[in-house]
């Protein structure tokens, strides 16, 4: 008898060390899932936040090699000292276009950095100082936080036609930066492009 209740013992005690294990199992499983779920969230958050600050980065391309031959192009080869200035100068040529002048170039990554953290500030489409908000190819894009972008003129040292690029002929360069963020705020994507203009 005190066998059979020895036998019941291990029994019972094998039995909990198998429940213990299984247990110990399902919950590594799932913390993995959990893991993974987060991991799949945080990448689809970041591909969203590129696609619209891509998105962004092209449009203002778009935008500006459609003002090339108009007469606005030549006024504002030279930028604007905002945002505004060149929203309202070229309003009538091409909606929410923003050309700043050369001295507001963002071409070093602490200038970058510093225009992204005003940028992302702006929680509206409305244009700032120093970057507008993109609402799209057509005006009607919604974004739960709008990606900015902004242009400015740059220097072609190398191109020997820039002077008289500003007279109206020539060869322009331009900086196109975009910046965007994923809907929880996390994930700022920043992206820049030169576009080079030619005007005969």
């Amino acid at each position: 008898m005190s066998s059979a209740k020895r036998q019941q013992g291990a029994v019972m005690l094998v039995a909990l060390i198998m429940l213990l294990l299984l247990t110990l199992l399902a919950v590594t499983s799932m913390r993995e899932t959990t893991v993974q779920n987060r991991l799949a969230g945080n990448v689809s958050e970041q591909r969203r936040a590129y696609n619209a600050a891509e998105s962004a980065l092209r449009e203002a391309e778009r935008r500006l090699t459609a003002l090339r031959g108009t007469a606005a192009f030549v006024n504002a080869s030279s930028g604007y000292d905002s945002c505004t200035d060149s929203v309202n100068a070229l309003s009538a040529t091409k909606g929410n276009l923003c050309i700043l002048s050369q001295s507001q170039d963002l071409n070093t990554q602490a200038k970058v950095q510093a225009w992204a953290k005003t940028a992302l500030a702006t929680v509206s489409i409305n244009p700032a100082a120093t970057s507008v908000g993109y609402t799209g190819y057509d005006d009607k894009a919604r974004f739960t936080l709008p990606p900015r972008w902004v242009i400015t003129a740059i220097s072609g040292a190398s191109d020997p036609n820039l002077d008289s690029s500003y007279r109206g002929s020539g060869t322009y360069y331009y900086r196109v930066t975009a910046v965007a963020r994923s809907g929880g705020g996390r994930f700022p994507v920043i992206l820049q492009s030169i576009v080079k203009l030619e005007d005969q």
